[in-house]
């Protein structure tokens, strides 16, 4: 075995132990801060189901977001687009009668808007070859537009009142839609012929193109379903919260990155880990709740809002993940 070959193992074997570890340390530090208890056998079995029932309605349509956007990095690209997209669809869906007609006229309509307003990505993208970060900036403040004249200042609560909707925001229907997504979806796309030519899609575009692959239609294929996994993200964030704003997901687009770029996908493109990006959900919603509970029990010991150290937080993890996804050959030097 040659040195650089043992050099490259050693950094695989630590990189694979990073994020596991970050993450017990950051349930140690968080979790008694958002209510489990370890009184007792009794209490820590209570607080503990409680809490992982939030934590996993909470993630859900974070979950189900990074899964498109693995395989958007794994292309080489970006995704700024992606909170305003989903606030658009909710907006969209939130206009329509929330009566049982709801199902056959909002929520199809709404899967049709996520689609083509990620074809619209794509389209921007391969066909115009606009870089990936201008195409979705732009994206990103006309769907937000568009979102703002379709609502005006006014929330809709629309998603109350729609007969079984609210099942998809609780524990039931967040775990049927990450086992579709994830399990289904996510395993079908790790072994299948689409993940090889997107990591060389990623990897090298030329090289891909000379070797055959369709890098036109692969990247109008990956942000159309982006804009798909958007209305499903939609559906998990409207279902669990009841109501919908023309501001509503700011800033959401930050928090799918960080945790895809944490979860080892590399932003140059050429590399992704599905499983990667769902670890990094749960450290980000660990932080988010932890952070949460610390401003409703201890709001008037600090003088600034605790809530507000979410965004310092965050940028060090995207910093963190940047890190320790840094190509091996360059660890040494």
């Amino acid at each position: 075995m040659t040195p650089s070959t043992r050099v490259m193992r050693r950094f695989t074997s630590w990189h694979l132990l990073v994020l596991p570890l970050l993450f017990v340390a950051e349930l140690a530090v968080f979790a008694p801060i958002s209510g489990v208890q370890f009184d007792s056998a009794e209490a820590f079995g209570r607080s503990s189901r409680y809490y992982a029932t939030d934590l996993i309605t909470h993630a859900a349509p974070l979950i189900v977001l990074v899964v498109g956007m693995t395989a958007v990095l794994m292309t080489g690209g970006i995704d700024l687009s992606i909170g305003s997209m989903v606030a658009l669809i909710a907006a969209m869906m939130a206009t329509f009668d929330p009566g049982a007609s709801f199902w056959w006229t909002a929520v199809p309509l709404g899967l049709l808007c996520g689609l083509g307003l990620g074809w619209f990505n794509g389209f921007l993208i391969a066909r115009l070859d606009v870089p990936p970060i201008i195409a979705t900036l732009g994206t990103l403040f006309l769907f937000r537009g568009l979102c703002e004249v379709r609502l005006g200042d006014q929330e809709f609560g629309t998603f109350y009142d729609v007969p079984g909707y609210a099942w998809f925001g609780g524990l039931s229907g967040s775990l049927l839609l990450i086992t579709l997504v994830v399990a289904l979806g996510g395993g079908w796309f790790f072994h299948s012929r689409l993940r090889r030519e997107l990591l060389m899609l990623g990897g090298n575009r030329v090289a891909a193109r000379y070797a055959g692959i369709p890098v036109f239609r692969r990247t109008t294929q990956v942000y159309t379903a982006m804009g798909g996994l958007a209305f499903v993200a939609a559906v998990c964030f409207t279902a669990r919260n009841g109501s919908v704003s023309a501001t509503s997901f700011s800033g959401l687009e930050l928090q799918v990155i960080v945790a895809v770029v944490l979860g080892g996908t590399r932003v140059e493109g050429g590399n992704g880990s599905i499983i990667g990006s769902v670890i990094g959900v749960l450290m980000i919603t660990v932080l988010d709740e932890g952070l949460r509970s610390a401003e409703m029990f201890h709001a008037d010991a600090l003088p600034f809002k605790i809530q507000h150290l979410k965004y310092v937080l965050m940028g060090a993890l995207l910093v963190i993940g940047v890190w320790i996804n840094r190509p091996a050959d360059n660890s040494s030097g």
